[in-house]
């Protein structure tokens, strides 16, 4: 059996019959491809129900998340039809924008075997066949990356999709979406790299949900982690020229080939949203001062930047508005002063007691703080203090707080605090379940070892404690 053979319908239209070229530097947006419900973000906020023809025409490339399922994974618009949906992936490409398909997801237990090329092949030329996608990103995640044999299989079938669509002068386009701790030479994604080198497109790696992981470099004698809002400048740039070389411990992507994934704000990630745009606006002026431009941004998601944070506020599309600029290799926009001279209280076994000053001057008043815990919001005051409860005995945190103006605008973070509540801190090691919220710090038992939990979030059964390695930690 032929595994390109094309469906009776859903053909790509004359007008759409070339798949749209990737443009020299763009903006990526993830596009769900579910119900929100009320809640359903990091910090309590909602995620909109938004068409795929309604995201806005800053975002070059969308994706459409995701292809899964057990055997061969596929794709099925989750509330249109098959033409509907066609439709709308055909109005994106009308105005020269790329939609791909994305295969995988952090739930995803995609699990394929050696012979299973030509199958896996096939649906994908089906898929781009029936809704008019023009390519396919790799966005799996946990155990779902080394399952089976999957490292080499689904590089085996996108090589021939893309050679496939070659053949009729179409450009198929490939890329990925790793968390960044993956891209190393013993990292689970190296044989994607290695399999795909000349095949794919960019890769745009998730700077985001890695807690503190992050890159050592010598010249500032120094560990940049993910979660250092304070150095988050630093970061960016280090990471991205250390994936560039393919040095300080990374593997090497050109840097025409890369982009750098952040979240669209605090509830679209657990950790590495970046509140200060300016931080992202300088590196990329760094990386081009080095003589390394890349290609741009990518964000989770195109459903959070059209989002509500948890008080009902939408969020405005405030990644587009803020990174737009970058398009034109312009500069971020002006922020209201940052509090100052942030401190502790008291300090008990769950809670911890700050206080800051009110910052001087601005174009417009300030009406509210927020304040970061480990790089997330967990207060929202209209008092220059605030007292975060719940903690844990003898736990480490690091605090930042911001002002907020009355035009909406956030400053940058202010000086930061390390705080450590009174108590032994050492967690029990209850068996790790599946379907439990796990809390930073919290330990769990699994197959005779101890793990400490790395960053906040609801167990499934792809991400066991030892194969989640961004969610845990030996103890």
């Amino acid at each position: 059996m032929n595994p390109f053979a094309k469906p009776d319908r859903g053909a790509r239209p004359a007008d759409t019959a070339a798949m749209p070229p990737l443009p020299d530097r763009f903006l990526m947006g993830f596009w769900h491809n579910w119900p929100s419900y009320v809640g359903n973000g990091y910090q309590r906020g909602t995620s909109a129900d938004i068409a795929l023809a309604d995201v806005p025409e800053d975002y070059a490339v969308v994706a459409a998340a995701f292809m899964k399922g057990a055997g061969i994974p596929t794709f099925k618009p989750w509330n249109l039809s098959d033409e509907a949906f066609r439709a709308q992936v055909d109005a994106l490409n009308a105005q020269g924008r790329a939609v791909l398909v994305s295969l995988g997801g952090a739930d995803a237990h995609i699990e394929l075997k050696a012979g299973q090329e030509d199958a896996l092949a096939g649906e994908i030329v089906r898929l781009v066949e029936l809704y008019g996608f023009d390519g396919l990103d790799i966005d799996l995640e946990q155990s779902a990356i080394a399952a089976g044999d999957n490292q080499t299989v689904i590089p085996a079938a996108l090589k021939m999709v893309k050679d496939y669509y070659l053949a009729q002068d179409q450009h198929f386009i490939i890329s990925m979406a790793p968390e960044f701790p993956y891209l190393k030479p013993d990292g689970h994604y190296a044989a994607y790299i290695a399999a795909l080198d000349g095949y794919y497109d960019f890769i745009a790696p998730q700077y985001y949900n890695q807690g503190g992981d992050g890159v050592w470099v010598d010249e500032l004698n120094a560990w940049l982690s993910q979660d250092d809002e304070a150095r988050k400048e630093d970061f960016l740039y280090y990471l991205t020229d250390s994936l560039i070389h393919g040095t300080r411990g990374y593997l090497r992507i050109p840097a025409d080939k890369l982009a750098i994934g952040l979240p669209a704000n605090a509830d679209a990630a657990a950790t590495g949203f970046v509140r200060d745009p300016d931080a992202v606006f300088n590196a990329f002026r760094r990386l081009e001062e080095a003589g390394n431009p890349i290609r741009g941004l990518m964000t989770w998601s195109v459903n959070w930047d059209d989002g509500r944070d948890v008080v009902g506020r939408g969020y405005d599309w405030s990644f587009i508005r803020d990174y737009a600029p970058l398009l034109e290799g312009g500069a971020g926009g002006d922020r209201p002063p940052a509090p100052g001279n942030l401190r502790t209280g008291e300090i008990g076994r769950d809670f911890v007691a700050l206080a800051w000053d009110a910052p001087a001057g601005g174009d417009f008043p300030i009406v509210e703080y927020r304040v970061y815990r480990d790089g997330q919001q967990v207060g929202l005051t209209t008092a220059a203090d605030f007292r975060d409860v719940g903690l844990r005995p003898g736990g480490d945190y690091l605090y930042h707080a911001t002002a907020l103006d009355d035009a909406g605008r956030e400053s940058l973070p202010g000086n930061g605090v390390r705080v450590r509540t009174d108590g032994d801190g050492e967690p029990d090691y209850p068996e790790w379940q599946n379907g439990i919220q796990y809390l930073v710090g919290d330990g769990a038992g699994y197959q005779g070892k101890r793990y400490r939990c790395l960053q906040a979030h609801v167990s499934n059964p792809g991400w066991t404690p030892d194969a989640a390695i961004t969610l845990w930690q030996p103890a």
